[in-house]
């Protein structure tokens, strides 16, 4: 029979079947190795299977021991360098700390020299009452005058007469105007003669609110191609409120 870890090995049972031959098989063995002078085989003792599992738990146990050495080792690694940045960021909190102050202490000197110049600009205040000084605005007005050029429709206050010349010239869109103390008569001119008017001349009377002749001006023309438009101005240095446009020459 086989030895296990939990008992020894039992000797054979002479009553089972077999189990005699066996046995006097065994006798006869060891009988003849005694007879020969060599030793009878021996069992392994118990203590050495004991011994072999303390060496085991003694390994398990130095192999955790050095799991926790190594793990202790790179926290104390961690700790260091959690050390060393704590210390570099209080050098950079001192060294703002010493800013911090230092604007500090010029803002405190700054306040100071002001509140000394409130103090100087009081007193000149008190001194000035006292001499009882009296301030005098003078205000100057200035007057801008607008020019305003105002438009009279044609056919209010304006008359277009091109007696003789029906046919030849078409004038419209004909404008009393003021600016800078003259009246303008402007408007539009064209040539319907489908030919060339080497010359052309606009005659213009400027009259007052009663119909009286404050002034006369004209406008002309060269080298008048037809169908061209022409834009006219006739000009006088009056205040009028109405005014005539005749044609005098075409030719």
């Amino acid at each position: 029979m086989r030895s296990t870890l939990e008992a020894p090995p039992r000797p054979p049972d002479p009553m089972l079947p077999g189990m005699g031959l066996v046995m006097v098989s065994r006798d006869l063995y060891e009988d003849e190795l005694a007879r020969r002078g060599a030793p009878r085989a021996s069992r392994r003792p118990r203590g050495r299977r004991k011994g072999v599992r303390r060496g085991l738990a003694v390994a398990v146990a130095l192999v955790l021991v050095s799991s926790a050495v190594g793990a202790a080792v790179l926290a104390t690694r961690d700790a260091r360098r959690e050390i060393h940045a704590l210390r570099d960021r209080v050098a950079v909190l001192r060294a703002e700390l010493a800013g911090a102050l230092e604007r500090a202490e010029g803002a405190e000197a700054h306040a100071a020299d002001l509140a000394a110049r409130i103090e100087e600009l009081r007193a000149r205040v008190a001194e000035l009452r006292r001499a009882k000084v009296r301030t005098v605005v003078r205000t100057e007005t200035e007057t801008v005058t607008v020019t305003e050029t105002v438009y009279v429709p044609n056919g209010r206050d304006v008359s277009v007469e091109v007696t003789g010349y029906e046919g030849m010239v078409r004038i419209y869109d004909v404008r009393l105007t003021h600016a800078y103390g003259y009246s303008d008569l402007i408007g539009i001119a064209e040539n319907t003669s489908g030919r060339v008017i080497s010359y052309a001349q606009l005659g213009c009377s400027f009259l007052d609110r009663d119909g009286r002749l404050l002034a006369t001006s004209m406008d002309n023309k060269q080298d008048w191609r037809p169908g061209q438009t022409w834009g006219f101005v006739c000009s006088a240095e009056v205040d009028a409120t109405g005014g005539i446009l005749r044609v005098d020459e075409l030719s």
